[in-house]
């Protein structure tokens, strides 16, 4: 009896097989300092346990990639490149939402608007953030502030470079819509890449003391300057809702 043919896959089915694989090791472990531990080895082991699939080191070395470097780069490229994906969505969402609730009757009722929008995305922001996939991108942060003076041809570094440049000119993109809406505008001598990356750096802080004290960021509840219900404020929330007033003023000439 002739042996089974065995099957030959494209470089664009090995590529999404085993880049998989490497994600869900990934997330499951951790990044700890760096993709050192997920080798093909192991990666190759998980997707015949996991799949049934046999894929040697010689089918995806030099056809896919180029080295085992090269492949965890591109597993933690592609975790943190959903991450921000989603989280910039889902805080796009919830920005879109919270446009129906808005007031601009008044001058302090578009500056109450505003709060709310703010708000509203950043407890999105809080919550698109505290994911697995969030825990990746978190880590890598903190392995980029160690390595950056020491490895400025990191693939990793340069790599969350790119990653972070697209994110801020998101953010800025979902920040002009929101200041549209009430009428304002950002102050003299500012710029909104200014406050992205303050709002980003402020953002990405309260992050990781979260995690290392989650008691200390209950929600706090206010009342509304919109309607006088009780709504709830993230300490994130808070603060960036203190920032804007420094970024950002009334657009005189601004018309609803």
């Amino acid at each position: 009896m002739d042996a089974p043919r065995r099957t030959r896959r494209s470089r664009a089915e090995l590529h999404k097989i085993v880049l998989d694989a490497g994600r869900d090791l990934l997330l499951s472990e951790g990044l700890g300092t760096g993709a050192e531990h997920l080798s093909f080895k192991r990666v190759l082991s998980h997707v015949a346990d996991t799949r049934g699939i046999r894929i040697t080191n010689a089918s995806i070395i030099g056809r896919v990639w180029q080295n085992q470097e090269e492949f965890q780069t591109d597993v933690i490229r592609s975790i943190v490149d959903q991450q921000v994906e989603e989280e910039v969505q889902e805080t796009s969402d919830a920005l879109v939402a919270a446009m129906g609730r808005l007031d601009v009757s008044t001058p302090e009722l578009r500056r109450a608007s505003l709060g709310e929008l703010i708000r509203v995305t950043s407890a999105q922001y809080l919550s698109s953030a505290s994911t697995s996939t969030a825990t990746i991108q978190m880590a890598l942060v903190t392995y980029v502030a160690a390595s950056e003076s020491r490895h400025d041809d990191n693939p990793l570094v340069e790599s969350f470079r790119a990653t972070n440049e697209r994110s801020t000119q998101q953010y800025i993109d979902l920040y002009q819509a929101g200041l549209d809406a009430v009428g304002w505008r950002v102050r003299s001598g500012l710029s909104l890449r200014d406050a992205a990356v303050a709002f980003s750096a402020f953002a990405e802080g309260t992050l990781m003391r979260q995690i290392v004290e989650p008691d200390a960021f209950v929600p706090i509840v206010q009342i509304s300057l919109l309607d006088g219900s009780d709504v709830e404020w993230t300490l994130l929330g808070l603060g960036m809702n203190s920032l804007v007033d420094f970024f950002a003023e009334p657009d005189p000439d601004w018309q609803a």
